[in-house]
């Protein structure tokens, strides 16, 4: 008697229970149902909820922030072995080509010695900033804030972060006038990888010049690296102009390698003027057969 008492009192509990949850149910509905959800008490009760729960969400999210932290972390650490290995795979191409580029440097200082060539000249880069772009359809220059208090004279080439991008046209006491390399105006001597083919680089007022002068039957390939040639002494051998494109007529021009419309610091390559010969002279001495 007294255990059959005993569970009909429980279940009488649940009972009340679960009656006490489903009225407080069914009053939140009527109450989100019928209540306006602008009213000032509802917000109130709202957010009266919201700080008593705050903890308890806190609590609640901390094992999945740990689980996103955690997966965060392990696809981290798979990214970053990757990176290694690729760096370590681009060091040892980089230590290949270094021991490469000595060996070719022993052998050039010695091919120097035994044709007793005259050792290229140290370059001295005058660094300058873009002070006004005058570029227009028929015009294509900058001004730069370095002139002839720098050293900056005109001829001199002017290179950006990755290769050529024009010569000094007019120099003043504090600022320079550079001739960018898509002007029609400018002409420069250039060298076509791999077979060392000379060509003129000619602007035509277009973001790409043109390469004339080319000798007959030359077949250049598209992705040709173009290089100065040092011909004339003005601009140094070697600088990187950009590669060889072909348009739909067949007809080459270059890609270069610096974008002009985007420059705000540039170099200038300040070189020694090399002296002309002196000319021959009409009159030559004969010599005396009389004697």
């Amino acid at each position: 008697m007294v255990a059959s008492f005993k569970s009909k009192r429980s279940e009488l509990r649940g009972i009340s229970v679960s009656g006490v949850t489903i009225i407080c149910l069914v009053f939140a509905a009527i109450c989100l149902i019928f209540v306006s959800r602008n009213d000032r008490v509802i917000g109130d009760l709202r957010q009266l909820m919201s700080d008593v729960f705050t903890p308890t969400y806190d609590l609640i999210s901390r094992p999945g922030a740990e689980l996103r932290k955690m997966r965060n972390m392990a696809t981290n650490l798979v990214d970053l072995q990757a990176s290694y290995q690729n760096l370590e795979a681009e060091n040892e191409r980089l230590r290949a080509q270094v021991g490469e580029l000595r060996r070719n440097r022993v052998l050039l200082d010695r091919y120097r010695e035994l044709l007793a060539l005259p050792v290229e000249p140290s370059l001295h880069v005058i660094s300058a900033r873009v002070i006004a772009d005058l570029q227009s359809p028929f015009v294509r220059t900058l001004v730069a804030n370095t002139g002839r208090l720098a050293g900056v004279k005109e001829g001199q080439a002017v290179t950006g972060g990755s290769g050529l991008v024009g010569r000094i046209v007019s120099v003043g006491r504090v600022s320079s006038r550079l001739l960018l390399l898509t002007d029609f105006n400018s002409h420069v001597p250039v060298r076509i990888a791999p077979n060392n083919t000379r060509a003129i680089l000619s602007g035509n007022n277009a973001d790409n010049p043109v390469l004339r002068f080319l000798p007959k039957n030359t077949n250049i390939e598209e992705g040709a690296e173009v290089v100065t040639s040092g011909d004339g002494g003005q601009v140094p051998i070697g600088i990187p102009v950009g590669v060889v494109r072909v348009d739909d007529d067949g007809r080459p021009f270059v890609d270069l390698r610096e974008d002009l419309h985007n420059l705000s610091y540039v170099r200038i390559i300040s070189t020694r003027n090399i002296e002309q010969p002196p000319r021959e002279t009409n009159a030559r001495t004969l010599p005396d057969l009389g004697r």
